[in-house]
């Protein structure tokens, strides 16, 4: 459109060019015919600048998309001795529940191993496979409200898978936890054993510089599994859905292995810029956690981190220079459950369940 509208700009500046060249045969001042010109020129310029910006967009997508991973996290609480939380059955191995219907767990159950699952979203921002995401996509359970009593009886979060899925790499690698910020949603993870190909996003060098109603880009994984499972045909969906479970880390697998994971993206403008929060209006939901918030030249500003369910108008991000300052070594070390433990999940596959999930949908503010 952009295109269309500055050649039809040049057009009718050409055809001016042309009457005041005869008008100035008879005696109008070549100087007018000389600013028609210039002007010509800036509409040429500004043309040309448009159809780059296009095309560094598409650059920016595609170079964006491949550094950002989608988070998968299962965990369960173990006590003292490590014996992990275990759904209390009855003679016939069905689960019992509450009169509210929620299961009851123990660690005395001869049930499967209880378990918590969530997604979302990190990119990278070093060489070595290191990662920006949420702390409550690193430390699930931080201010927690349904984990605050595990965790004041002594109970310990420990994971069992914590997994990120990159677009180069068919399956996903696992994360360990390098740091937290100790007041906003921010962490630092990493790889391991497995570095990605892809390019870290570039942190804006001066963030304090952004400004109210500029342009961004959000891009990450939200509503989880959904929004990808959407674009596949009907007969596909249907069929993936039924080797798999709807929305199961062996659904995220299959979509790994087929090159199906791409992270959504969406754009829209930035509204408040305050030192702790950007408040901008690109749509996210749960499961966008932890991914990056960009300037229209793809440089990271924030990180996503919260919403509000009853308001898309509003949605929050930590700047990024929180997240530089967990790159230089501040923050917090993660002391407790930083990785996954190969144990617990050898005894958690040998249970055969549906590992079904429905995404962490946290919307408080930052």
């Amino acid at each position: 459109m952009n295109r269309i509208i500055f050649r039809r700009l040049i057009v009718v500046a050409t055809a001016i060019v042309v009457s005041m060249g005869c008008a100035a045969s008879s005696g109008i001042p070549k100087d007018g015919l000389a600013n028609v010109t210039q002007q010509i020129g800036n509409l040429e310029r500004r043309m040309e600048a448009v159809e780059a910006r296009q095309r560094n967009m598409v650059e920016i997508l595609a170079r964006t998309r491949g550094a950002v991973a989608y988070i998968w996290g299962t965990y369960t609480f173990v006590d003292a001795k490590g014996h992990p939380l275990r759904h209390v059955v009855n003679d016939l191995g069905e689960p019992v529940a509450d009169p509210q219907g929620v299961p009851l767990v123990d660690v005395k159950g001869t049930g499967p191993i209880a378990v918590s699952n969530y997604c979302g979203t990190a990119f990278l921002v070093g060489p070595k496979g290191e990662m920006l995401t949420n702390r409550h996509i690193a430390e699930p359970w931080w201010e927690d409200d349904e984990s605050e009593p595990l965790m004041a009886a002594g109970m310990k979060p420990v994971f069992i898978r914590l997994r990120a899925f990159f677009q180069e790499r068919s399956g996903g690698v696992p994360i360990e936890i390098l740091r937290v910020d100790e007041k906003y949603d921010i962490a630092l993870v990493r790889t391991v054993g497995w570095s990605p190909d892809a390019q870290p996003l570039a942190l804006h060098p001066h963030p304090g510089k952004t400004e109210e109603g500029q342009p961004i880009l959000l891009i990450g994984y939200p509503t989880g599994l959904e929004a990808v499972l959407v674009k596949l045909e009907e007969r596909e969906r249907a069929e993936l859905e039924e080797q798999t479970g709807e929305c199961s880390y062996a659904t995220a697998e299959r979509l790994s292995a087929q090159k199906r994971l791409r992270a959504t993206i969406t754009s829209g403008f930035l509204w408040d810029v305050l030192p702790h929060v950007l408040v901008y209006d690109a749509r996210t939901m749960g499961g966008g956690s932890g991914g990056p918030v960009l300037d229209w030249s793809g440089t990271v500003i924030g990180v996503n981190a919260a919403y509000l369910e009853e308001f898309q108008g509003g949605n929050y991000g930590i700047p990024v220079d929180f997240g530089k300052r967990l790159l230089a070594g501040g923050g917090s070390a993660f002391h407790e459950a930083r990785a996954e433990s190969q144990k617990l999940l050898a005894r958690y596959e040998s249970d055969k369940e549906k590992n079904i999930t429905s995404c962490n949908t946290r919307s408080k503010l930052p």
